[in-house]
């Protein structure tokens, strides 16, 4: 069929794809979380913000036009045998153009590489540790920094969630800078490199097959595309995208498979072009991991520094380039430690030497308290001085290394290890096991003793549970006691697969300890601590009216037999079914609430039967019926 009917189902596909609505949400997010769902329009699985969707609009009319021109001229480049001339053309331009398919647009990237994020409640634990270990894969191999959002930072305002949507899988490209922004991980989205694919569109990726030179590189398949979904294949403008001296990616991460939106599984959409030296088509659309230029290109948006990295295992070491030679001056270093949350970091310098100057101000290594260059400072280091053991109060620290020109040092040398435990006095945080999400570390014990304020106690819910399981728990376990000492109660102790239930201290101090034995390791365990108080032992009992139910983490209002909780959640009021009144053929009695905790009076006339009664316990036919004697009667029934 002719080319220019695809073309023009193309441009139609995309318009009505930006104006079609995609559908309801199945979880309501909140007016201030923007939702890919009701983006102004889509590219695959991108989100369209309304500039990107005029902009689309705007230009799939203005080169509406270009594309028939174009089609024209292909047409007459085959009758006149010059094939082979637009071949040769395409190769020798593939070797020097290079556009990359990431966001041009500076307000996209984020401040300072960090990614503050959410989590919706809805996930499960091992869905929450694979978006973990997505977020890990993208700091290890680049300068980005994902830190769990504190809403009372001002810094964090900017901030994703995941969250499922009906849309299932996307997200918005970049930054939108509006606040919260979801990323939706939808039905059978939930795969470590779907989410990695996913968050390179938060990171500012658009699709590999989208960029300007395309076309040099892959074919499109256009009769073999799924009608309607056309648009998906256009390519972006060059003011939407970045020429950062990378070549075209097949294996990137971002690139689409070669039967995507197709009509048959075996049928190709993108046709990757031959390699004109060994004839052979490359493969595409690989959800495996980063490739390498997907980390080139992530490192050179962010203006990563080409020295230092992010060190993720538990222990490690690191050094100045060319250590314990000179290294040249001039030069920015910067490594980043991150733990498991819950561990903190022991920092211990074994050779340091950097040219001395007042307050270090020419040549010296910074050391942070947290996950980037604002963090609280730790120390500044230069001379000739071996720097003291520096222990960190989380489980981030940030290393920093600045030289002048012309001044050259032999820098330094360091190792650090995950301290698992400690001394925990705060109202709320994360325990994990070392090295979660991945497996536990053999021979490990881990101690934590977690202290609240005066007349608080100390709740804990596990949010994910994976430890070797035997029937007493001799061999890899959870223990937790109610209080700071060997010797307090056990409250108990946990393997296996299922998640334990929520406990609660009796005081304001909990022990918890992990131990691992040299053998069998499995995922761990995660679990969140906080600051509980009775809201029941309060005067008012948490202004229930009734019955006041205490919780882990929260506390709830019930009613005793007979009453139902009125639409506040704190007052009760009489059950219609359960108190019933059974007259001759004439209408019920009215019910009237007593003003007596645990009774209700009962109004009725002469001759009416009144039957009392709670659905759970007793039968509308009991005993419990009473003829009223006179013209109108008040009895008070227990309850």
């Amino acid at each position: 069929m002719d080319l220019l009917y695809y073309m023009t189902v193309s441009l139609l596909g995309f318009i009505l794809s930006l104006t079609t609505f995609i559908g309801e949400t199945t979880r309501a997010l909140s007016d201030d979380v923007s939702s890919p769902c009701k983006a102004s329009g889509f590219l695959g699985d991108i989100a369209l913000t309304e500039d990107d969707y005029e902009r689309e609009m705007i230009r799939a009319r203005h080169n509406r036009e270009q594309y028939r021109r174009r089609i024209l001229q292909e047409r007459q480049t085959r009758t006149t045998g010059a094939r082979h001339h637009i071949k040769k053309r395409t190769i020798e331009e593939a070797k020097v153009r290079h556009v990359r398919a990431v966001t041009a647009r500076p307000e996209r990237r984020w401040t300072d590489a960090v990614i503050p994020y959410e989590i919706d409640g809805n996930f499960t634990g091992s869905q929450r540790a694979m978006f973990k270990q997505a977020m890990r894969h993208w700091e290890n191999y680049t300068c980005i920094t994902f830190v769990e959002r504190n809403p009372a930072n001002s810094e964090h305002d900017n901030h994703i969630v995941f969250t499922y949507q009906a849309c299932g899988c996307c997200s918005f490209v970049g930054r939108k800078g509006d606040g919260a922004q979801a990323v939706s991980v939808g039905k059978n989205c939930d795969k470590f490199g779907v989410v990695v694919h996913e968050l390179g569109h938060v990171v500012g990726f658009w699709h590999e097959h989208t960029r300007p030179d395309r076309n040099e590189f892959v074919g499109i398949v256009h009769q073999n595309i799924v009608p309607g979904q056309e648009y998906n294949f256009r390519v972006l403008d060059a003011a939407e995208v970045d020429s950062l001296g990378e070549t075209y990616d097949f294996a990137s991460i971002m690139h689409y498979a070669r039967n995507t939106f197709s009509r048959g599984i075996w049928l190709d959409t993108i046709l990757p072009r031959k390699d004109p030296e060994s004839g052979i088509r490359p493969e595409i659309g690989q959800r495996k991991h980063l490739s390498e230029g997907d980390i080139i290109q992530a490192n050179l948006l962010y203006k990563c520094p080409s020295c230092g990295r992010t060190l993720l295992e538990s222990t490690g070491n690191f050094s100045s380039p060319e250590w314990p030679g000179q290294y040249d001056g001039d030069q920015t270093c910067v490594w980043r430690i991150s733990v498991t949350p819950g561990e903190t970091i022991s920092l211990q310098f074994t050779g340091f030497e950097l040219v001395g100057s007042d307050g270090c101000w020419y040549n010296y290594l910074e050391v942070r308290d947290g996950h980037w260059r604002h963090s609280p400072l730790l120390g500044r280091f230069c001379g000739a001085s071996l720097p003291d053991p520096i222990l960190s109060s989380d489980s981030r620290l940030w290393i920093e290394l600045k030289s002048s020109a012309h001044r050259y040092s032999r820098g330094f040398a360091a190792n650090y290890e995950a301290i698992c435990g400690g001394h925990i006095e705060r109202e709320s945080g994360t325990l994990q096991s070392p090295n979660y999400p991945d497996d536990y570390h053999p021979s490990k014990e881990c101690v934590w003793l977690i202290t609240m304020p005066a007349n608080y106690t100390v709740g804990l819910s596990f949010q994910s549970f994976e430890i070797e399981r035997h029937e007493t728990c001799i061999y890899d376990y959870v223990e937790v006691r109610d209080g700071h000492e060997d010797t307090s109660p056990l409250i108990g102790r946990y393997c296996g697969y299922f998640i334990p239930d929520d406990i609660k201290s009796t005081g304001n101090k909990m022990m918890v300890t992990f131990v691992s034995d040299g053998s069998v390791n499995k995922g761990g365990f995660s679990a969140d601590f906080f600051k509980e108080k009775d809201e029941c032992a309060q005067p008012d009992q948490g202004g229930c009216m009734d019955v006041c139910v205490n919780t882990i983490g929260s506390y709830r209002c019930d009613c005793r037999p007979g009453y139902e909780l009125s639409s506040d959640g704190r007052r009760c009021e009489v059950a219609a079914e359960v108190y019933s009144l059974v007259y001759e053929g004439i209408s019920p009695a009215l019910l009237i609430p007593s003003p007596i905790r645990g009774t209700r009076t009962v109004s009725g006339r002469s001759s009416h039967h009144l039957t009392t009664g709670s659905h759970s316990s007793l039968s509308p036919l009991t005993s419990r019926v009473t003829r009223c004697a006179s013209t109108t009667t008040l009895m008070s029934v227990a309850v």
